[in-house]
């Protein structure tokens, strides 16, 4: 594992000549997530992260991410929790807002992987783009406090899992933090387009999702409907080519527990808004959970729009000052409908 990680552009015009990102849509002189710096952090993670199988890996993975985002000017800390007798750590970056009474936004991503895969699109793909957004915040203004998480332990360990970013909602509820939003990354590298590589839950059927996987998947529950239009209407501006398929799962997605099976979850239980963007895992992607998920499966173009999408999403809901966001508090004045984008 590579433990060098790859510098981030300060917060400014592009270099001269710098070709714009396909399918991505900034301002400009605006920077733009790069498809060589999201890659460049996958292979630095890639290998089997397993807190039995391969601690040292898991170790050198939080490492990693702790560098990279010390560099974009965060405050970074480990926050420790107990499980099975050892301590674990989940890694946060802040980029302290103008008004920190508000709300604060999180994007998190798991970094551990289960055993014998390497996981190079569960988790790592999630993991670079949200490190690629926090590079992209250098230097911004933002009224709302930001936090970038990298969880631990989302991986099922015996009979439970999310064990980090349960643990992490807690505290968080218990301390009285607020959140405005979560941005849950899982799985958001994989494409196939080839008609019949999507499968859909059988309890989704009516809803027309697509059968060709070149999709990104956005999931909240009942109490994150704004924040999901927020979402889709930030994609459609930032990655206009980026096909969005959005569903409110009910009963905080225990209908469909298939939406509950990421850190969103623990979220939602908490009764935080939240979204899971996901490439849908399992239901596309055939190397889910087996030696074969490797950085070469993966589609950059795809990761670096998700990244555009999140990237705009955030600076929305943290209200930039000075930025597109709505409002001092950050609501959004031009909500859409959730459904199908693309």
């Amino acid at each position: 594992m590579s433990m060098d990680p790859s510098p981030f552009p300060p917060a400014g015009p592009p270099p001269p000549g710098e070709p714009p990102a396909e399918g991505v849509r900034e301002p400009a002189g605006e920077p733009r997530p790069d498809a060589g710096r999201i890659l460049a952090h996958v292979r630095a993670l890639e290998g089997e992260r397993h807190p039995d199988t391969s601690p040292e890996a898991l170790e050198a993975a939080l490492r990693y991410t702790e560098q990279v985002l010390a560099g974009t000017g965060a405050v970074v800390e480990r926050v420790p929790y107990p499980f099975n007798g050892r301590t674990f750590h989940n890694v946060v970056a802040r980029i302290p807002g103008e008004r920190p009474e508000l709300p604060r936004v999180l994007v998190g991503a798991h970094v551990d992987t289960v055993r014998g895969s390497p996981g190079a699109d569960d988790n790592a793909s999630a993991v670079a783009v949200l490190l690629e957004v926090a590079g992209l915040l250098r230097g911004r203004r933002l009224r709302r406090t930001v936090e970038f998480v990298v969880f631990t332990l989302e991986e099922r360990q015996g009979l439970t899992y999310r064990v980090g970013s349960r643990r992490w909602t807690a505290r968080a509820r218990g301390g009285g933090v607020r959140y405005a939003g979560a941005l849950i990354l899982e799985m958001v590298g994989y494409c196939d387009p080839t008609p019949g590589s999507q499968k859909v839950p059988f309890l989704l059927r009516w809803k027309r999702i697509p059968d060709t996987g070149d999709f990104l998947a956005a999931i909240g529950d009942g109490q994150s409907r704004h924040l999901l239009r927020q979402f889709e209407e930030c994609a459609a501006q930032a990655a206009p080519e980026l096909p969005v398929v959005s569903l409110l799962s009910p009963l905080r997605g225990w209908l469909v527990w298939a939406t509950r099976r990421s850190d969103n979850a623990s979220f939602w239980s908490e009764g935080y808004p939240a979204l899971m963007l996901t490439d849908t895992s399992f239901l596309r992607n055939p190397h889910y959970h087996r030696a074969t998920d490797r950085v070469q499966t993966l589609d950059p173009g795809f990761m670096v729009k998700v990244a555009a999408a999140v990237l705009r999403t955030v600076r929305r809901v943290a209200a930039e000052v000075g930025g597109e966001a709505g409002g001092e508090d950050g609501a959004d004045p031009h909500p859409v409908e959730p459904g199908t984008r693309g």
